[in-house]
């Protein structure tokens, strides 16, 4: 039986009831009778004895996955049900959330036999969007510049599909986006009284008011990406196309092969892939104009409409 007391902490996030020992940054307070997931400081393996996948920083298995970040901690996920943290020295909380909301939840939502994407997702003009591209493709800031324009947040840089409805949807993540400072001034959004990520990071959580706390379906998912041409440009996926496309912006997919996560993967990618139209949406590598982007969008989605 778990004891409560020991957790200070409740939040819900990706449709997970979640218990802490201690806070998270970003994520939203919930209240709730049974948690689907503890996080709680014990002691973490240097090593894990059935690692099937290495990389630099981390080791996985059928059922576990160690994360090793130095001058913060080691985390260890495993069964989905639970993340143990090991923190090394005088490392924040907020430190620890860096990693926390991101690549070792990434793997506890693999191990639950979710889809995480590599994504954003927005409600606009009441379609669900959903952005995916790879660090630093501008999909966060994308999505805060689009909620500015009156949109609603479903989740920022990881998207966890929802296979429950008649069609894919987004489940709702917390009400905050992670923005570096050249974003913020980008959309002119000041940063001096915001949270930072990590003290020596110029990165922030930027608090969104304008959130969906149920599942969104996806109306159009965009692939974000640039190239060395003064144009925007907009195609369609089709085919295998879309089944690639995906699987390669699939969060956290390094921690996947070899440990048997593989085939619900690949039933999953393909499931979104044929239900869900998917748009590569390329933009030149010298201009990120938000308002150009979001032109596109609309332009797309218009023409869409009317096909």
């Amino acid at each position: 039986m778990l004891d409560k007391s020991k957790y200070i902490y409740s939040y819900r996030a990706f449709s997970l009831n979640i218990l802490s020992q201690f806070s998270i940054a970003g994520f939203e307070p919930a209240n709730f009778k049974e948690a689907d997931v503890v996080i709680y400081e014990d002691d973490v393996p240097e090593k894990l004895p059935d690692t099937l996948n290495k990389g630099v920083l981390f080791e996985a298995s059928a059922k576990g996955f160690l994360l090793k970040i130095d001058a913060v901690a080691r985390y260890y996920a495993h069964d989905g049900r639970e993340i143990i943290v090991n923190r090394t020295g005088n490392a924040s909380d907020s430190e620890i959330s860096a990693f926390l909301n991101g690549a070792i939840l990434g793997a506890l939502l693999h191990q639950r036999r979710m889809l995480p994407l590599h994504a954003s997702t927005v409600i606009y003009h009441d379609k669900g969007l959903l952005f995916a591209g790879m660090s630093g493709s501008g999909k966060s800031t994308l999505a805060a510049a689009l909620v500015h324009d009156e949109a609603t947040l479903v989740a920022d840089d990881i998207s966890v599909i929802d296979f429950t409805g008649s069609s894919p949807g987004v489940l709702p993540a917390f009400p905050s986006i992670k923005l570096w400072e050249d974003s913020l001034k980008h959309l002119n959004i000041s940063f001096e009284m915001l949270q930072p990520v990590r003290d020596e990071l110029k990165k922030f959580y930027l608090p969104v008011e304008q959130f969906s706390r149920k599942p969104v379906k996806i109306d159009h998912l965009f692939i974000l990406t640039s190239h060395n041409r003064f144009d925007f440009e907009v195609k369609k996926l089709q085919g295998v196309d879309k089944f690639r496309v995906l699987k390669k912006h699939t969060y956290l997919f390094r921690g996947i092969p070899k440990t048997g996560l593989e085939q619900n993967h690949f039933r999953l990618v393909n499931q979104l892939a044929e239900q869900v139209p998917v748009t590569l949406l390329t933009r030149p590598n010298a201009e990120f104009d938000t308002r150009k982007l979001i032109d596109a969008i609309t332009d797309h989605i218009s023409r869409d409409q009317n096909e």
